[in-house]
């Protein structure tokens, strides 16, 4: 995809999209793995075996660990959920079998309490039965601060979790938590379940033979890791659903997105999730050679951010102008081929959520420049902009190396000169622009003036909290706008004390309206997804969520 991302589910995981996929900050672990880097069976489709490809590698195999989107794929081979979420972001039950509401019972009146029944025959790779043992066990491995998780945001809202039976588990709340039933072991929330019986002997799980040879209840068992080259996984055939139709499924690591493209061209592969939008003139041309070419809508939202610590960016009439000078139609035709779609605030049409009705700073120069003129900025001989003796200039950031990136930099550039702004690009390594707050990362500890990247949003819009609330400016969280806005916290706060989806979208309305209006960041593009898979490859449906493999043991490879 070539851009660099941030995300959460729920929590709005980092996911930095480094030059082509979703990358995240990862934590490396002890690793058994096999040096050999021999190609399995190139050059031709093999039935029942799938072979796709992106540019990164997992790191570790422990979902805790790290938040990186191939991995998230992985997981989803692998591991099990309470639920996934399907191509039309429906809950589909996986290990717990009925999604608990007030009406069936499963979320308390009070709302403080929410009971799972688990699903009874399921095992674990090793042929260890499944049970609420487990659930409890992972609950409390991401509570425990000495496992280096990156996020724990929803899930410290757990006061407590009990075993009733085998079956059964509860969750005990601090306070009404609305996105609840889409974070606690839901595809959105990030975390899977883990075998008790392997890791609960250990103090922390941060260097373990788990997170370099998992076991999991998924429809696929790990089988090798060849560093640096692939990752190869085999059918389960003890999988509560019965035994998936693939038999094999290999990832390969190719770290540069041409040389996907061509092994696909040769069939060396025969699918590439999340296709880079760079190639888009030469994916579009697959379809001769036996692919399919699916552009799919997504969560991922791209925008520019205005570091509310910078006096400059505190005059509501700068920032509108500054949007008012960005050309979207431009940046979409000539950067993204019309892949992605215009956006405005940080919710795609397709969510329950989306306010329709919120401020359209579209394209109009000439109203930026009667804006700044108003702010009292005038023109200086230069062309740039001067008040009070300060020159209307400011350093641009993005993460180096992403290519849509730094292209959409350029056009930003040229149409901030064209009103008398200055705009110095100053790009940074994807590890150190994302990095947390107490390492010095540039966004987390404000490093920045005004800042290109993109957002996974969570399947529940109270992923919102944790980026534009007040209460998490960091190093509390990760509003890294430093933006304080009484009426979004209010909003916010609301949308998160009640499970009534009704109310809670009307509380989304304030925000979503907050966000485009105040301009603190300019929401651009809603990103597209691009996914090629060979004409061979069966059932693949294509989903907005997190990940597309919600129903990997139906896909099937002729």
């Amino acid at each position: 995809m070539g851009d660099a991302i941030t995300t959460p589910a729920r929590t709005r995981r980092i996911l930095a999209l480094a030059c082509g996929a979703l990358a995240l900050f990862a934590l490396a672990s002890c690793t058994k793995i096999s040096q050999s880097t021999t190609p399995p069976n190139a050059g031709h489709s093999i039935p029942g075996t799938l072979r796709y490809a992106d540019i990164e590698e997992p790191i570790s195999f422990n979902p805790l660990l790290r938040t990186i989107a191939v991995a998230t794929d992985m997981d989803m081979f692998i591991f099990g959920f309470f639920y996934n979420f399907d191509d039309k972001m429906r809950y589909v039950p996986e290990l717990a079998t009925v999604v608990p509401t007030y009406q069936n019972g499963g979320i308390s009146k009070d709302g403080l309490t929410i009971t799972y029944h688990l699903r009874r025959g399921v095992k674990w790779h090793d042929g260890v039965p499944f049970t609420s043992h487990d659930v409890v066990f992972t609950v409390h491995a991401i509570l425990n601060p000495d496992n280096n998780l990156n996020l724990r945001t929803g899930w410290d809202q757990i006061r407590s979790v009990e075993a009733l039976d085998d079956n059964t588990v509860r969750f005990h709340l601090k306070s009404i938590y609305a996105p609840a039933i889409a974070t606690y072991f839901a595809e959105g929330g990030l975390y899977p379940v883990l075998p008790a019986h392997l890791l609960e002997k250990y103090p922390n799980i941060n260097q373990v033979p788990f997170n370099s040879d998992p076991i999991g209840t998924g429809p696929f068992k790990f089988v090798k890791w060849v560093h640096g080259d692939r990752v190869e996984l085999e059918a389960n055939p003890d999988y509560w659903r019965g035994p998936p139709k693939l038999k094999r499924i290999i990832y390969k690591v190719i770290p540069n997105d041409v040389t996907i493209l061509n092994q696909l061209r040769t069939h060396e592969i025969d699918a590439w999730f999340r296709a880079a939008v760079s190639l888009y003139p030469q994916i579009r041309e697959l379809p001769k050679d036996g692919f399919r070419v699916e552009l799919a809508p997504s969560l991922v939202y791209s925008h520019l951010d205005l570091n509310q610590k910078n006096p400059i960016f505190q005059d509501l009439r700068v920032r509108q102008a500054m949007a008012h000078a960005i050309d979207r139609a431009k940046i979409l035709h000539n950067i993204t081929y019309d892949v992605h779609v215009v956006g405005y605030a940080d919710l795609p049409s397709f969510s329950w959520a989306y306010e329709p009705d919120v401020a359209h700073y579209d394209y109009d120069p000439a109203k930026a420049r009667q804006l700044l003129d108003e702010a009292g900025w005038v023109m200086g001989p230069d062309g740039v902009r001067v008040k009070n003796g300060q020159r209307l200039a400011f350093n641009l950031a993005a993460a180096a190396g992403g290519k849509t990136g730094e292209a959409v930099e350029q056009y930003l550039q040229a149409d901030f000169k064209s009103i008398g702004i200055e705009a110095d690009i100053k790009n940074y390594p994807t590890a150190l622009y994302f990095d947390n707050y107490a390492r010095g990362g540039i966004l987390q500890a404000g490093k920045y003036d005004v800042a290109w990247f993109s957002w996974v949003a969570g399947a529940d819009p109270g992923s919102d909290e944790s980026i534009y609330t007040s209460y998490n400016i960091p190093p509390a969280g990760q509003n890294d706008l430093w933006w304080s806005d009484p009426v979004l916290d209010r909003a916010e706060r609301g949308a998160l004390s009640t499970y009534d989806q009704r109310l809670r979208k009307k509380y989304y309305s304030i925000v979503q309206k907050e966000i485009a209006g105040q301009a603190v960041t300019i929401v651009v593009f809603f990103q597209r997804q691009i996914f090629i898979t060979a004409d061979g490859l069966q059932n693949f449906k294509p989903a907005p969520a997190t990940t597309s493999n919600w129903n990997t043991w139906e896909w099937e490879m002729k």
